[in-house]
């Protein structure tokens, strides 16, 4: 074999290798930027935790919401595009602090704000088809 020949072979098979391997572009999981506001029977609610879960079993998404019960998930720690299962939860602050003999035990007694339903992705009913440009949603829950 002549040398162009070999190395027109070489080529080759260092294309095949390189085209098997996962490129350094922009190949994880589409995330958005999602806005809105949490209420509770028609009220928003402050200080509420919401998670967006995606489908596949995805990493979740998490917010805080303000006072005014608005929440913002940032482009960079988004929710996945696609309908994504939502959970609220806002724990009461416990009045009389936890003494350390019950820390010691493990105890994980706490109080939701928020009806317990809303605590699981699965359980809570609500969903938000996550889309790039979309707009702010409203997350609605109710005491009954």
């Amino acid at each position: 074999m002549s040398f162009q020949k070999i190395r027109m072979f070489l080529c080759c098979v260092l294309l095949v290798c390189l085209s098997g391997l996962p490129g350094c572009g922009n190949s994880g999981p589409v995330l958005v930027s999602v806005e809105g506001t949490v209420t509770l029977d028609g009220k928003p609610i402050g200080g509420a935790s919401v998670l967006f879960q995606p489908p596949a079993g995805g990493r979740p998404a998490v917010a805080q919401t303000d006072s005014q019960g608005q929440f913002k998930l940032a482009k960079e720690t988004g929710a996945h595009v696609g309908i994504n299962r939502v959970a609220i939860t806002k724990e009461i602050s416990p009045e009389k602090p936890v003494s350390n003999e019950e820390d010691e035990e493990g105890s994980s007694d706490f109080e939701l704000a928020t009806p317990a339903k809303y605590a699981s992705p699965q359980l809570s009913g609500l969903t938000v088809d996550v889309q790039p440009g979309m707009k702010p949603v409203s997350l609605e829950m109710s005491s009954d």
